[in-house]
């Protein structure tokens, strides 16, 4: 199957993941250039955006796009929203990875993951693959999992990206195989 990951990242985490589900997914990884990136956050709050420079990639020759993202106040973040205005209609199937401050147990919280998946997937229609969230929360020890300033300020890298997160990667990488 040929597929490519399409990634935004703002602090790291995103690229990181990114990378991984590449590597895991044996396909390239391509990174999302917003026209103004300091107005990324204002833009996804706004839902108005300055696009992102175009990829140099044929999105319609991939079977399946994998978009990784970060979540800003319950939506996913300006740049990955405009790639699905752009490219969408040239994909056939995208899918959903994200890692992000939501926790699985508030996932369907206002701004939980679960919430932005059912908007995202209702949004593609048809084209919706599959999704799956990568909760910081993954990567703390049982002693920090409840700590704000831990949360906000831990991105996803070799040193945490432990078993957890990587059985999740598996089973992502498991769905879209078959």
């Amino acid at each position: 199957m040929n597929m490519v990951v399409v990634y935004y990242s703002g602090k790291g985490s995103n690229k990181f993941l990114a990378g991984k589900a590449a590597d895991a997914l044996d396909c390239e990884a391509v990174e999302l250039k917003p026209r103004a990136p300091g107005l990324v956050m204002p833009a996804t709050a706004t839902k108005i955006s300055f696009g992102n420079k175009p990829v140099t990639q044929d999105i319609a020759g991939f079977d399946r796009v994998v978009l990784c993202g970060p979540l800003y106040m319950g939506s996913i973040a300006a740049p990955c929203s405009d790639f699905i205005r752009k490219y969408g209609k040239a994909a056939k199937r995208i899918d959903f990875i994200t890692c992000c401050g939501s926790t699985d147990e508030k996932k369907d919280d206002t701004f939980g993951y679960g919430r932005v998946f059912a908007k995202l997937k209702e949004c593609l229609g048809s084209k919706a693959g599959e999704f799956e969230a990568f909760p910081i929360q993954l990567l703390l020890p049982e002693d920090k999992k409840n700590n704000d300033n831990e949360m906000m300020n831990t991105r996803m890298n070799d040193d945490n990206f432990n078993e957890a997160v990587q059985q999740r990667l598996y089973s992502f990488q498991s769905k879209l195989s078959r």
